[in-house]
Formats: C-alpha cells, structure tokens, sequence
C-alpha cells in the first residue's frame, strides 16, 4: 500500500514520472487519505501542481539528433575531443536504434546492441558507445522523456592490458615523409614531447613560452596533466613557425574556424601509413608511447618520466616502458659479464675478492 499511518494521521508515497512523492494528507480516516491519494495523482496527470503534462513520445534518433548533439556540444565547448567520441558512437547507436522509441531501448537490446559490435570492434570501443548511450540517456531522463536508465544494469567489457605499438626509428622516417605538413607537425610534437594527441591540437598562443623552451599543459584528464612540457629543437621549431603563422588563439587551427583547435588528424594519419606502405598500422597516440619507451631507453629515470608524462600514478608510466630486443639481449650480456667475473675472482684472489650482490 502506498498509504501508511505517521503518528496520528496518514502519508502516502509514490512515483509518478521518475519523481517521488511523499506527503501527508493530514487526514487520520485512511479511506478519506487514500482518496487524497488519488486526487493528487490525478492532478499530478492532468498538469496541476506546477508539474507539465505528459510529453509526447520521441524516438531514438531524433532525440540524438534534435537534443543530445546540440547539448553535448555546448557542454564539451571546452573540450572538443570529448564531444567529438561521442558524436562517433552516436552513429553505431543510430543504426542500431534510431527508428525506437526512446522507452523502447531496454536493457535487452543494449544486451543485443553489445554482443553485436562487439563482433566487429574493440572491447574499449565498444565500452565508449555504450557510455555514450547512457549519457544519451541520462539527458532523456533529465527532460523527462523516460523514467529509467536500462544501460546502468548492463556490465561492459573487459578490455583488458590493451595492446601498445612502439614505433621504430625507420617506421617514423617513412611515415614523416608520406606525411602532409600538418600530421608531420602533429607527430613530430608527439614523438618530440610525449604530449598527447588532444594537447597538441588544443596549444595556446600564451603557452608556449620558446624563450625559456617549454610549453604550459593548462589541464587534461588529472591534475597531473597540467605540467610544463621541456621542448626539444625540433619540437621548438615547430611552435616557432606555427606562432608565426597562427592567425587564431590555437596554433593548431580548424581549417574552417580558427577561432576552434583541431578534432582529429585520422584520415591524414590512414592515408600516411597507405603511402609508407606500415604493417602492422599504429594509431597516432603510439607515438606517445615511442615517446616514453625511447626516453626510457635513454636512462631516464622513470619519476622524471612520469612528470614528463603527466602521469597520476608512475605504475602508468610503467606501461609506456618497452625495451627492444636489442636491448633486453645487452640485459642478458650484463648480466653473464657480471657471473663471469664473479666466479673468476674466486680462483685469482689477487684481482680482487667478488663483489657482493645486491640485497
């Protein structure tokens, strides 16, 4: 019963349109509460109380289309790559869903949706458009169009370790030179700096500080992407230039807009590794992780390699740490050239007694 007895008169509770009511009716009979009841959920139906009326039944894809897109993208003004992932997963979403009506997506055919793309994609994207329909959601919820949320009871993927490509010394000289100046310029600061794609598309004039060579990430994903980034020459060329250039706040402007930075690079990076004729491909972001492993390989302590990063959790930095062949067979040289020498100033004492091994 949704009418029961507080002290000495009677409340009732329930929900009407994703919203609870619970109120006292300030009545001690139950039977003249339980008509209060009534009452108020007739008025509630019928627009009284200050509550609007039923909407009218939307679908799916003009809900998208009409609602979600213009709001995600005020939302995210400020951070263009992330309306940018959602607008990509809204078109696996449309096609899948985009003639339902928006009550009519159940936790089923997310189940379905799930399965299904899954067959064709990566566990992590996957995981994105589904995040994506549960935003899209979320907003429908908040205006009203739907009570519940049935992509909260779905369990996503398990991506796993994720796989990270190391790009080698020759691979880059190919890919620099199939390059259009733009991605050639993008990379480079990759490669040069570690900065990730969306830091590089979204430099300010004021930050770049060439004088005392370096450049200020103002935020990112942690507070520990907000850093100052030591630029290499190559890298400090290509700010130069670009400073020059720039006729907008971003040094990496939108060819349309160059009041808005840069989204992507992704068909100049596929037409780049075409030409240059790589295989296996890697994604433009694997020129951050070449960045940590070569710097790695260089002897740079893993702490500094963290903060060069941005890094919340040197764990992290611990992923981007890929040592060559060539490098885990001088590992093995070591340490045979050490057990040698151990073992062989246990019958010439006169070279010294065998060195300790560490605790």
């Amino acid at each position: 019963m949704s009418v029961y007895r507080r002290g000495n008169v009677y409340w009732y509770e329930f929900w009407f349109r994703g919203q609870r009511f619970r109120e006292s009716t300030g009545l001690t009979n139950k039977t003249a509460a339980q008509q209060a009841e009534s009452i108020r959920k007739a008025g509630l139906a019928e627009g009284r109380a200050g509550i609007a009326g039923p909407k009218p039944i939307v679908n799916f894809g003009d809900f998208v289309r009409n609602e979600f897109l213009p709001w995600a993208e005020k939302q995210y003004q400020s951070h263009p790559r992330t309306y940018e992932r959602y607008r990509e997963s809204t078109k696996p979403l449309l096609a899948s869903l985009e003639k339902l009506r928006l009550d009519a997506v159940s936790m089923a055919l997310v189940e379905k949706f799930k399965i299904t793309r899954s067959s064709v994609v990566s566990p992590a994207t996957v995981n994105r458009d589904l995040a994506a329909l549960r935003l899209i959601l979320n907003l429908a919820i908040r205006k009203e169009y739907i009570a519940k949320n049935p992509v909260r009871e779905v369990q996503f993927l398990d991506e796993g370790p994720g796989q990270t490509r190391i790009v080698s010394h020759g691979e880059q000289q190919r890919y620099m030179a199939a390059a259009s100046p733009l991605l050639r310029d993008v990379a480079t600061l990759i490669v040069e700096t570690g900065m990730r794609p969306e830091e590089v598309f979204t430099i300010r004039k004021e930050n770049a500080h060439l004088t005392s060579s370096y450049l200020f990430i103002p935020n990112g994903k942690t507070r520990f992407a907000r850093r100052n980034i030591q630029l290499t020459d190559a890298s400090r060329e290509i700010l130069g230039r670009r400073l020059a250039e720039s006729e907008g706040p971003f040094l990496f402007p939108r060819r349309a807009d160059y009041n808005q930075p840069l989204t992507t690079v992704r068909k100049l990076h596929r037409a780049a590794l075409r030409t240059a004729k790589i295989n296996p491909p890697f994604r433009l972001y694997d020129f951050r992780h070449t960045f940590g492993s070569r710097t790695a390989m260089a002897g740079v302590d893993l702490p500094t390699l963290k903060e060069l990063m941005g890094h919340s959790d040197i764990s992290t930095t611990m992923r981007y740490v890929h040592p060559t062949p060539e490098h885990k067979r001088e590992a093995a040289r070591k340490l045979e050239d050490y057990n040698r020498n151990q073992v062989f100033a246990l019958y010439e004492p006169h070279l010294g007694s065998p060195q300790k091994s560490p605790q």
